[in-house]
């Protein structure tokens, strides 16, 4: 029986060739769309699942006045580890400051991202190496590296243990030496992320009551224990010997509390973090499961539409003893056997177009992962699809009476008819859904990349190095010889750039009230180097560098904060020092627009803790290269602790990777909406194929009556326009909330504007006329003879 029905299946989709191709077609598209956002999120949603105890670990955090961080002090650990039984393990994890070179004799490597940890990190994260205990107190340090970096400083003897601990420097003198001892597992898929990671038996080197330098902390927990009870104890600890400390009270967090984050979170939804991730992720799914709907939609309706030529076959099978049961799993097996080859030939679109994926979509491989999980995934959609599609279709057309349907021609009831443009409705309407919010997501990005950033990074370089500068007087002899550059119009050095970590938060004193701002070390001509404009007073320029007193420079948001008039020359106490506001300047958006602007304080003098270790310079135009060239060649005398090496980035590069997230959902995001509006044209491509098939005759009589070309045309097309017409007002208001809560992830958006909807209905308009009228016009200068010689 299974051979026989599928012969008969093999058999329907030959003799209707165009609908079977619009039918893979239209479920190979949304297959293929399925596929792509499978990859991503079973990229994004993978971290540290190969973790046992992934449930039990959380890091800890402080929450203050609606701000977070994922930074403690590092005397916390020790105090969690000593006064909570709860605590199965408790680690710390701090990060290198500068990119640090990497020297080897077989050659050398920039590492970005260079991680410190305790011990006990190596548990809580499940990371093993073969040969090596790195949970062994009784060595100094373990310092891992990963294959990447082996195989540039390592080429001959990475895959040999026994030839490790091999040897590193820093710096081309050899001053700072390391000694590596392995090579760390793959962490690509876990929130512990590095290139390199060194493993020490207490990572604040016993020096943790008043240590200023801030630290990530994790804590694993006995199962079953209660991680709200647990938050409350190391609250409690926190406020009566943590932050109190000397160091600690001047943090913006001092007065905050305690919250513990999920491991399973860090990825998406940090609470310290943007929740990018997550919304992208979620967006994905959304929309993969719109498209597959679409397609699963598109497929009922041509089924529907098919009926006048199915129907007789059904009566006839009916009549020589099939039930309407068995007529159905037939139907039923026809769409699923048509959805199987729809999954195959979506697979075969992305296997085929991973080069080009790769280059437009998923840079990074990790993203691009074909695995039985991914085939799994397929097959689940496949099925679920082939149930929501082929159920009505199945039903309809095996429940029809032969005598009935054998006595004449037959003809699709009223309520079918309604159905089938129902379900058409439903696709334009997803269909619009998508332009609009296209239209849309275009207009916000737009606008971040066009609309004032409060500060202008074009020819600023970021010059990466490990100097610490934290006085003008350290920085000096350096900006000498960068200012003997012709091409070098200014030079500074901080504490942050645009773009980079964020700011840490810090408490100040103004007129004896305290308030959370964000701090900044900068020094000379650091405002003129990054174009903020000065709003009132001054900034720090080198004639003013015998100042008796120490003097800070705020941002618009902070002055407002303070609430006075005009602060300049007022006092404002921070970091242990009393500073003299010497200048407002303009707000600027250096953490990007999905972030509201901090109050923020900038100091020369006292750097509260922070390193002045990045390098800014503005290039003039024209001279960049010639510049840079320079500069390169020169670095060894310019900065000796870097010797040769000389790395840089461009600021307006670095700042762009701030919306690197959000391109990558308008690239789905677009390559969806061209799904949709594909599956839509094959809807109506299909409907007006079905459209003009049953008016044939019709519109032969009509024309033989004296209507003309245009209106049969106008005939055919207006049904659809109509539907089209309906679709445009039952989607704008769903486009709109939608996209809507979109843009709240920004500080700073768009108003969506009506003008953006009439785009969209215009082009779905247009879409629908290109479409319907190919057939339209072709059924419209048909010879009449042809259709009627048979009657």
């Amino acid at each position: 029986m299974l051979k026989i029905n599928f012969l008969v299946t093999w058999r329907n989709m030959l003799r209707s060739k165009a609908f079977t191709v619009i039918n893979l077609l239209g479920l190979g598209m949304g297959f293929a769309g399925f596929l792509l956002s499978a990859l991503y999120i079973n990229r994004e949603t993978g971290f540290d699942k190969q973790n046992p105890e992934l449930e039990n670990i959380y890091l800890i955090g402080i929450t203050h006045q609606g701000a977070s961080t994922d930074l403690t002090p590092p005397a916390l650990a020790r105090a969690v580890a000593a006064n909570i039984p709860e605590v199965k393990k408790v680690g710390r994890i701090s990060y290198s400051p500068f990119e640090t070179p990497f020297i080897s004799s077989s050659g050398s490597v920039h590492v970005k991202n260079w991680k410190g940890a305790d011990r006990s990190i190596a548990e809580i994260f499940n990371i093993e190496v073969p040969g090596l205990d790195l949970t062994n107190p009784n060595l100094t340090e373990t310092n891992l590296i990963t294959e990447d970096l082996a195989r540039i400083l390592f080429p001959d003897s990475r895959h040999d243990p026994a030839q490790f601990p091999q040897q590193i420097a820093l710096d081309q003198n050899h001053t700072f030496i390391y000694n590596i001892h392995g090579i760390a597992p793959d962490n690509k898929h876990s929130n512990l992320n590095y290139e390199a990671i060194f493993f020490k038996n207490d990572l604040a080197d016993h020096q943790e009551t008043g240590n200023p330098v801030p630290f990530q902390t994790y804590i694993l927990l006995h199962p079953g224990q209660d991680a709200a009870r647990v938050e409350q104890k190391i609250n409690s600890i926190y406020h009566q010997h943590i932050s109190p400390e000397h160091h600690t009270v001047t943090s913006g967090f001092a007065k905050g509390d305690i919250y513990l984050d999920p491991l399973k979170n860090l990825h998406l939804q940090p609470r310290h973090g943007s929740n990018t991730g997550y919304l992208t992720v979620w967006a994905l799914r959304l929309l993969s499961g719109l498209i597959l709907l679409m397609a699963g939609i598109n497929f009922a309706n041509l089924m529907v539409a098919q009926a006048n030529k199915r129907i007789r076959e059904m009566s006839i099978r009916k009549l020589m003893g099939l039930s309407s049961l068995q007529l159905g799993i037939q139907l039923m097996l026809e769409t699923l056997l048509l959805c199987v080859m729809a999954g195959v030939l979506s697979m075969a679109f992305i296997v085929a177009g991973k080069p080009v994926l790769q280059q437009w979509v998923f840079p990074d491989p990790s993203y691009f992962v074909i695995d039985h999980h991914l085939s799994v995934q397929l097959g689940i959609a496949v099925i679920i699809t082939a149930l929501i599609a082929g159920v009505y279709p199945a039903v309809m057309l095996s429940r029809f009476k032969p005598a009935n349907t054998l006595k004449s021609t037959y003809r699709t009831q009223s309520g079918t008819y309604l159905i089938r443009n129902g379900l058409l409705t439903f696709q334009v309407v997803l269909a619009m859904i998508f332009i609009s919010g296209f239209i849309i997501m275009r207009e916000q990005l737009r606008f971040m990349s066009e609309s004032e950033k409060g500060f202008d990074p074009s020819q600023v370089i970021h010059v990466k190095n490990m100097g610490i500068y934290d006085t003008p007087k350290a920085f000096q002899p350096v900006r000498n010889q960068l200012a003997a550059y012709d091409g070098v119009t200014h030079a500074t050095v901080a504490t942050h750039t645009p773009g980079s970590l964020e700011t840490l938060q810090k408490n100040f004193t103004f007129i004896d009230q305290e308030y959370s701002m964000a701090h900044v070390g900068v020094d000379f001509d650091y405002f003129e180097t990054l174009g903020i404009d000065l709003l009132e007073g001054r900034t720090f320029q080198a004639p003013f560098s015998a100042d008796p007193v120490k003097t800070a420079v705020i941002n618009e948001t902070a002055a407002r904060k303070l609430g006075v008039g005009s602060p300049i020359g007022k006092t404002i106490r921070g970091c242990d020092t009393e500073f003299i506001i010497a200048g407002v300047v303009k707000d600027s958006k250096m953490q990007g627009f999905e972030k509201l602007i901090k109050p923020t304080v900038y100091t020369i003098e006292n750097t509260c803790g922070q390193f002045k270790c990045e390098i800014l310079l503005k290039i003039a135009p024209g001279t960049t290269r010639k510049t840079l060239d320079a500069l390169e060649k020169n670095w060894a005398t310019i900065n000796k602790i870097d010797g040769f090496l000389f790395n840089y980035e461009f600021i307006d590069q670095k700042y762009a990777q701030l919306n690197r997230q959000h391109e990558l959902l308008q690239t789905a995001f677009t390559g969806f909406t061209m799904l949709a509006i594909g599956i839509a044209i094959m809807g109506l491509l299909s409907m007006t194929i079905h459209a003009v098939s049953l008016r044939e005759k019709e519109l032969s009589i009509r024309k033989i009556m004296g209507a003309g070309p245009v209106r049969l045309f106008l005939l055919l097309n207006r049904p659809f326009i109509r539907i089209v017409i309906l679709a445009v007002v039952i989607a704008s208001p769903i486009a709109w909330w939608v996209m809507n809560q979109w843009l709240q992830d920004f500080a700073y958006r768009i108003e969506i504007q009506w003008w953006m909807f009439a785009v969209a209905g215009l082009l779905a308009i247009g879409i629908a006329l290109a479409t319907v009228s190919s057939y339209a016009v072709k059924a419209a200068l048909a010879n009449p003879a042809d259709s009627l010689r048979n009657e």
